[in-house]
Protein backbone atom coordinates (compact mmCIF):
# COMPACT_ATOMS: atom_id res chain seq x y z
CA UNK A 1 0.00 0.00 0.00
CA UNK A 2 1.51 3.33 -1.05
CA UNK A 3 0.66 6.40 0.95
CA UNK A 4 -0.70 9.30 -1.05
CA UNK A 5 1.36 12.44 -1.21
CA UNK A 6 -0.11 15.52 0.43
CA UNK A 7 1.01 19.12 0.56
CA UNK A 8 1.06 19.24 4.33
CA UNK A 9 -1.81 21.64 4.91
CA UNK A 10 -5.06 23.06 3.67
CA UNK A 11 -5.25 25.87 1.12
CA UNK A 12 -4.31 29.27 2.43
CA UNK A 13 -1.75 28.06 4.98
CA UNK A 14 1.06 30.12 3.42
CA UNK A 15 -0.46 33.37 4.68
CA UNK A 16 -2.25 34.33 1.45
CA UNK A 17 -6.00 34.20 2.00
CA UNK A 18 -8.64 33.27 -0.54
CA UNK A 19 -9.67 36.92 -0.69
CA UNK A 20 -6.08 37.91 -1.52
CA UNK A 21 -5.91 35.30 -4.27
CA UNK A 22 -9.20 36.50 -5.79
CA UNK A 23 -8.07 40.12 -5.80
CA UNK A 24 -4.69 39.28 -7.34
CA UNK A 25 -6.37 37.10 -9.96
CA UNK A 26 -8.54 40.04 -10.96
CA UNK A 27 -5.46 42.27 -11.16
CA UNK A 28 -3.68 39.69 -13.34
CA UNK A 29 -6.69 39.27 -15.64
CA UNK A 30 -7.40 43.04 -15.82
CA UNK A 31 -11.04 42.52 -14.84
CA UNK A 32 -11.64 46.18 -14.07
CA UNK A 33 -14.70 48.32 -14.88
CA UNK A 34 -14.38 50.51 -17.97
CA UNK A 35 -14.70 53.65 -15.87
CA UNK A 36 -11.46 52.77 -14.05
CA UNK A 37 -9.52 52.64 -17.32
CA UNK A 38 -11.12 55.90 -18.46
CA UNK A 39 -10.23 57.55 -15.15
CA UNK A 40 -6.66 56.28 -15.42
CA UNK A 41 -6.35 57.67 -18.96
CA UNK A 42 -7.71 60.99 -17.69
CA UNK A 43 -5.09 61.11 -14.93
CA UNK A 44 -2.31 60.45 -17.44
CA UNK A 45 -3.63 63.20 -19.73
CA UNK A 46 -3.77 65.63 -16.83
CA UNK A 47 -0.16 64.84 -15.89
CA UNK A 48 0.91 65.23 -19.54
CA UNK A 49 -0.86 68.60 -19.78
CA UNK A 50 0.79 69.83 -16.58
CA UNK A 51 4.29 68.72 -17.57
CA UNK A 52 3.94 69.90 -21.16
CA UNK A 53 2.59 73.33 -20.27
CA UNK A 54 5.33 73.82 -17.68
CA UNK A 55 7.98 72.89 -20.24
CA UNK A 56 6.45 75.25 -22.83
CA UNK A 57 6.34 78.16 -20.35
CA UNK A 58 9.94 77.58 -19.21
CA UNK A 59 11.13 77.36 -22.83
CA UNK A 60 9.49 80.72 -23.59
CA UNK A 61 11.18 82.32 -20.59
CA UNK A 62 14.63 81.42 -21.85
CA UNK A 63 13.81 82.38 -25.45
CA UNK A 64 13.50 78.89 -26.96
CA UNK A 65 11.07 78.63 -29.83
CA UNK A 66 9.74 75.07 -29.55
CA UNK A 67 6.73 74.22 -31.71
CA UNK A 68 3.71 73.39 -29.59
CA UNK A 69 3.11 70.31 -31.77
CA UNK A 70 6.45 68.86 -30.69
CA UNK A 71 5.67 69.37 -27.01
CA UNK A 72 2.25 67.77 -27.40
CA UNK A 73 3.79 64.88 -29.33
CA UNK A 74 6.42 64.32 -26.65
CA UNK A 75 3.92 64.13 -23.83
CA UNK A 76 1.29 62.12 -25.66
CA UNK A 77 3.76 59.51 -26.91
CA UNK A 78 5.01 59.09 -23.35
CA UNK A 79 1.60 58.50 -21.78
CA UNK A 80 0.46 56.27 -24.66
CA UNK A 81 3.33 53.87 -23.95
CA UNK A 82 2.74 54.09 -20.19
CA UNK A 83 -0.95 53.30 -20.66
CA UNK A 84 -0.17 50.39 -22.98
CA UNK A 85 2.41 48.85 -20.63
CA UNK A 86 0.39 49.33 -17.42
CA UNK A 87 -1.51 45.99 -17.72
CA UNK A 88 1.80 44.16 -18.00
CA UNK A 89 3.16 45.90 -14.91
CA UNK A 90 -0.03 45.04 -13.03
CA UNK A 91 0.17 41.39 -14.09
CA UNK A 92 3.85 41.22 -13.10
CA UNK A 93 3.13 42.81 -9.72
CA UNK A 94 0.35 40.30 -9.07
CA UNK A 95 2.83 37.46 -9.57
CA UNK A 96 5.41 38.99 -7.23
CA UNK A 97 3.43 38.54 -4.03
CA UNK A 98 6.09 38.51 -1.26
CA UNK A 99 3.83 36.47 1.01
CA UNK A 100 3.92 33.70 -1.57
CA UNK A 101 7.46 33.88 -2.99
CA UNK A 102 9.32 35.82 -0.26
CA UNK A 103 10.68 39.37 -0.20
CA UNK A 104 14.09 38.67 -1.82
CA UNK A 105 12.54 37.15 -4.94
CA UNK A 106 9.84 39.82 -5.04
CA UNK A 107 12.38 42.65 -4.89
CA UNK A 108 14.57 41.03 -7.56
CA UNK A 109 11.50 40.58 -9.73
CA UNK A 110 10.53 44.22 -9.34
CA UNK A 111 14.08 45.27 -10.20
CA UNK A 112 13.84 43.31 -13.45
CA UNK A 113 10.37 44.70 -14.08
CA UNK A 114 11.61 48.26 -13.56
CA UNK A 115 14.36 47.77 -16.15
CA UNK A 116 11.95 46.19 -18.64
CA UNK A 117 9.42 48.98 -18.14
CA UNK A 118 12.08 51.64 -18.69
CA UNK A 119 13.30 49.97 -21.86
CA UNK A 120 9.77 49.63 -23.24
CA UNK A 121 8.87 53.23 -22.37
CA UNK A 122 12.02 54.84 -23.76
CA UNK A 123 12.12 52.66 -26.85
CA UNK A 124 8.41 52.94 -27.58
CA UNK A 125 8.08 56.70 -27.24
CA UNK A 126 11.28 57.26 -29.25
CA UNK A 127 9.92 55.22 -32.17
CA UNK A 128 6.59 57.06 -32.04
CA UNK A 129 8.30 60.45 -32.02
CA UNK A 130 10.53 59.52 -34.96
CA UNK A 131 7.36 58.65 -36.88
CA UNK A 132 5.22 61.63 -35.80
CA UNK A 133 7.64 64.58 -35.81
CA UNK A 134 7.71 64.84 -39.64
CA UNK A 135 3.96 65.54 -39.51
CA UNK A 136 4.79 68.87 -37.84
CA UNK A 137 7.55 69.83 -40.23
CA UNK A 138 10.53 68.58 -38.30
CA UNK A 139 12.55 65.58 -37.24
CA UNK A 140 13.00 64.14 -33.78
CA UNK A 141 16.41 64.96 -32.31
CA UNK A 142 17.80 62.51 -29.79
CA UNK A 143 19.83 65.33 -28.26
CA UNK A 144 23.49 66.02 -27.85
CA UNK A 145 23.90 64.40 -24.44
CA UNK A 146 25.75 61.06 -24.24
CA UNK A 147 23.51 58.01 -24.44
CA UNK A 148 24.26 56.99 -20.85
CA UNK A 149 23.28 60.44 -19.57
CA UNK A 150 20.01 60.28 -21.49
CA UNK A 151 19.21 56.82 -20.18
CA UNK A 152 19.89 57.88 -16.59
CA UNK A 153 17.74 60.98 -17.03
CA UNK A 154 14.80 59.04 -18.41
CA UNK A 155 15.44 55.95 -16.30
CA UNK A 156 15.06 57.70 -12.96
CA UNK A 157 11.65 59.00 -14.03
CA UNK A 158 10.63 55.58 -15.29
CA UNK A 159 11.72 54.01 -12.00
CA UNK A 160 9.37 56.33 -10.10
CA UNK A 161 6.59 55.62 -12.60
CA UNK A 162 7.06 51.85 -12.19
CA UNK A 163 6.98 52.13 -8.38
CA UNK A 164 3.80 54.21 -8.59
CA UNK A 165 2.12 51.59 -10.80
CA UNK A 166 3.23 48.69 -8.58
CA UNK A 167 1.90 50.48 -5.49
CA UNK A 168 -1.28 51.27 -7.43
CA UNK A 169 -1.71 47.57 -8.23
CA UNK A 170 -1.45 46.69 -4.54
CA UNK A 171 -3.91 49.41 -3.54
CA UNK A 172 -6.30 48.20 -6.22
CA UNK A 173 -5.97 44.63 -4.96
CA UNK A 174 -6.79 45.85 -1.45
CA UNK A 175 -9.88 47.61 -2.78
CA UNK A 176 -10.99 44.50 -4.67
CA UNK A 177 -10.28 42.12 -1.80
CA UNK A 178 -13.48 40.41 -0.71
CA UNK A 179 -13.89 39.75 3.02
CA UNK A 180 -14.57 36.14 3.92
CA UNK A 181 -18.14 35.23 4.71
CA UNK A 182 -19.08 33.93 8.14
CA UNK A 183 -19.16 30.38 6.76
CA UNK A 184 -15.70 30.79 5.18
CA UNK A 185 -14.31 32.25 8.39
CA UNK A 186 -15.69 29.34 10.37
CA UNK A 187 -14.20 26.85 7.90
CA UNK A 188 -10.81 28.57 8.03
CA UNK A 189 -10.92 28.58 11.83
CA UNK A 190 -11.74 24.88 11.83
CA UNK A 191 -8.86 24.12 9.45
CA UNK A 192 -6.45 26.09 11.61
CA UNK A 193 -7.70 24.39 14.76
CA UNK A 194 -6.81 20.90 13.55
CA UNK A 195 -3.64 21.88 11.76
CA UNK A 196 -1.73 21.53 15.04
CA UNK A 197 -2.51 19.49 18.12
CA UNK A 198 -1.99 21.05 21.52
CA UNK A 199 -0.32 18.67 23.96
CA UNK A 200 0.05 19.59 27.63
CA UNK A 201 3.22 18.33 29.26
CA UNK A 202 2.81 19.45 32.85
CA UNK A 203 2.85 23.24 32.81
CA UNK A 204 4.29 23.26 29.30
CA UNK A 205 2.30 23.27 26.07
CA UNK A 206 3.52 21.62 22.88
CA UNK A 207 1.98 21.84 19.42
CA UNK A 208 2.32 18.86 17.10
CA UNK A 209 1.79 18.64 13.37
CA UNK A 210 -0.58 15.69 12.77
CA UNK A 211 1.56 14.64 9.79
CA UNK A 212 4.40 13.86 12.24
CA UNK A 213 2.29 11.37 14.23
CA UNK A 214 2.74 7.73 13.19
CA UNK A 215 0.02 6.13 15.28
CA UNK A 216 -2.04 6.74 18.40
CA UNK A 217 -2.85 4.19 21.07
CA UNK A 218 -5.27 4.26 23.98
CA UNK A 219 -3.65 4.01 27.42
CA UNK A 220 -6.29 4.02 30.11
CA UNK A 221 -7.63 7.56 30.46
CA UNK A 222 -4.91 8.79 28.13
CA UNK A 223 -3.85 8.40 24.53
CA UNK A 224 -0.24 7.88 23.54
CA UNK A 225 0.87 9.68 20.38
CA UNK A 226 3.80 7.94 18.72
CA UNK A 227 6.23 10.06 16.71
CA UNK A 228 9.40 8.99 14.95
CA UNK A 229 11.65 10.07 17.82
CA UNK A 230 9.44 10.03 20.93
CA UNK A 231 5.89 9.67 22.25
CA UNK A 232 3.48 11.99 24.04
CA UNK A 233 0.71 11.25 26.54
CA UNK A 234 -2.48 13.26 26.33
CA UNK A 235 -5.53 13.01 28.62
CA UNK A 236 -8.18 12.47 25.96
CA UNK A 237 -10.35 9.66 24.60
CA UNK A 238 -9.32 7.82 21.47
CA UNK A 239 -12.78 8.36 19.96
CA UNK A 240 -12.56 12.14 20.36
CA UNK A 241 -9.10 12.22 18.81
CA UNK A 242 -10.25 9.95 15.95
CA UNK A 243 -13.00 12.43 15.08
CA UNK A 244 -10.64 15.39 15.36
CA UNK A 245 -8.00 13.86 13.06
CA UNK A 246 -10.24 12.14 10.51
CA UNK A 247 -9.48 14.74 7.84
CA UNK A 248 -5.75 14.18 8.35
CA UNK A 249 -5.91 10.53 7.31
CA UNK A 250 -6.05 8.82 10.71
CA UNK A 251 -7.91 5.49 10.56
CA UNK A 252 -8.82 3.08 13.34
CA UNK A 253 -7.12 -0.31 12.88
CA UNK A 254 -7.85 -1.69 16.37
CA UNK A 255 -10.29 -0.87 19.13
CA UNK A 256 -7.43 0.88 20.94
CA UNK A 257 -5.31 2.09 18.04
CA UNK A 258 -5.34 4.70 15.22
CA UNK A 259 -2.81 4.87 12.42
CA UNK A 260 -1.77 7.70 10.12
CA UNK A 261 -2.48 6.08 6.74
CA UNK A 262 -0.11 8.53 5.01
CA UNK A 263 2.74 6.86 6.93
CA UNK A 264 1.72 3.27 6.04
CA UNK A 265 4.01 1.44 3.64
CA UNK A 266 2.64 -2.09 3.77
CA UNK A 267 -0.08 -4.39 5.11
CA UNK A 268 0.35 -8.13 5.70
CA UNK A 269 -2.61 -10.29 6.77
CA UNK A 270 -2.40 -13.55 8.71
CA UNK A 271 -4.62 -16.65 8.70
CA UNK A 272 -7.00 -15.26 11.32
CA UNK A 273 -7.70 -12.13 9.29
CA UNK A 274 -5.76 -9.84 11.60
CA UNK A 275 -2.97 -7.89 9.97
CA UNK A 276 0.31 -6.13 10.54
CA UNK A 277 0.98 -2.60 9.34
CA UNK A 278 4.50 -1.54 8.38
CA UNK A 279 5.16 2.18 8.74
CA UNK A 280 7.59 4.35 6.80
CA UNK A 281 10.15 4.23 9.62
CA UNK A 282 10.16 0.41 9.57
CA UNK A 283 8.15 -0.13 12.74
CA UNK A 284 5.22 -2.55 12.71
CA UNK A 285 1.92 -2.41 14.57
CA UNK A 286 -0.95 -4.87 14.77
CA UNK A 287 -4.48 -4.34 13.48
CA UNK A 288 -7.69 -6.27 13.94
CA UNK A 289 -9.58 -7.94 11.10
CA UNK A 290 -12.68 -5.87 11.93
CA UNK A 291 -10.91 -2.70 10.75
CA UNK A 292 -8.85 -4.08 7.89
CA UNK A 293 -11.32 -3.11 5.15
CA UNK A 294 -11.64 0.40 6.53
CA UNK A 295 -7.89 0.92 6.25
CA UNK A 296 -7.76 -0.46 2.71
CA UNK A 297 -10.69 1.68 1.60
CA UNK A 298 -9.14 4.77 3.17
CA UNK A 299 -5.94 4.19 1.22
Amino acid sequence: MTAPVTNGGPPGMNGVTNGDRTAMSEIRAFRFPLWMWIAYAGILLAVAALVGSSYWIEAGRVGLDIPLGHIVTNELTSIVIVFAVTPLVFAWTARLDPRRIGWPRALLGHGAGMIAFGAAHIGGMTLLRLALYPLFGGSYDLGEDPLVTGLIYEGRKDALAYIAMAVGAWLLAAALRKPATIVEQAAQAGQQAVRRLEIRDGARRVWLDPADILWIEAAGNYVELQLADRSWLQRQTLAALEEQLADHGFVRIHRSRLVNRHRVRGIVSNDSGDFTVTLDDGRQIAGGRRWRDALLQAG
